[in-house]
């Protein structure tokens, strides 16, 4: 099975109009999106005219949206932000279909509030517990629409990494809930030199509930994680792809955070190793 590449819309191009947007991931080769609105395009409101807009110009580009992200902090401290984030996911639910989207994703927070960082509570059983309740009310918002909700797990947040992940997922008993996949969120530098053993876990543990995965590098120096674009840094990715195409050859590989001057160099590397 060919694998399908894609990329975060906001590396591409911000604030700007729909199919300059679009022109910009044709230039790319690629032929999927994740979509922010808000970051995106400089019409970021949800209205149906624009929504309208987008659709058209998507087809006219023959560009798919492989998930709309809608991130926001489910164990905020801030009531209001957490209200204000479960209501944009609900909007993101709703347009979706009018996209020809599938799921709608986000991560799992962070009881640091902003950013997003590790705390010790982050890692608590309280911490899932009220992750876990959001989320099985947007999964059932969700599917009465039938639209499908992805999580992504992160080491700094709630659900911090496979095993947890497992139990989260498995916790909702419902067929619209999937799982994103980004091995560099995954570690930090206690974990990073176990990267390989992770990543394959992590895709021979879900599999084909896989749906979306992360392209992105990175090495540790002076004893700290960074992030680099793919075959930059020390990621293994013929070991990668090759665990990609093993058990998840389905799912989309979307290149988040990368440069837009480095997409077509990381994405002619991966394409020689396939």
């Amino acid at each position: 099975m060919k694998l399908k590449f894609g990329v975060r819309a906001h590396d591409v191009a911000k604030k700007t109009d729909i199919d300059n947007l679009l022109s910009g991931v044709n230039d790319l080769d690629l032929e999927y999106i994740q979509l922010v609105i808000p970051k995106a395009l400089k019409e970021c409101d949800y209205s149906h005219e624009n929504i309208l807009r987008i659709q058209n110009s998507l087809r006219q580009h023959r560009i798919k949206v492989a998930m709309l992200g809608a991130y926001f902090n489910p164990v905020h401290c801030n009531k209001e932000i957490v209200m204000s984030g479960i209501e944009n996911f609900k909007r993101n639910i709703e347009i979706a279909k009018e996209l020809g989207c599938k799921y709608v994703g986000s991560e799992t927070g962070s009881y640091n509030g902003s950013p997003w960082t590790y705390v010790p509570k982050n890692h608590t059983q309280e911490g899932f517990m009220k992750t876990q309740k959001i989320f099985s009310e947007l999964i059932k918002y969700a599917q009465k629409i039938n639209v499908n909700v992805l999580f992504e797990p992160a080491w700094a947040h709630i659900i911090y990494d496979v095993p947890m992940a497992k139990k989260f997922l498995d916790s909702f008993h419902m067929p619209n809930v999937f799982i994103t996949i980004d091995l560099y969120n995954l570690l930090y530098e206690g974990n990073f030199e176990q990267r390989n053993e992770i990543f394959e876990k992590a895709l021979r543990t879900f599999k084909n509930q896989v749906k979306i995965i992360h392209l992105k590098d990175g090495k540790v120096v002076d004893g700290k994680k960074i992030q680099l674009s793919p075959g930059q840094g020390q990621f293994d990715y013929p070991f990668m792809l090759h665990c990609i195409e093993r058990y998840c050859p389905q799912a989309i590989l979307i290149f988040e955070g990368v440069d837009r001057k480095n997409i077509a160099i990381s994405l002619e590397k991966l394409k020689n190793i396939l």
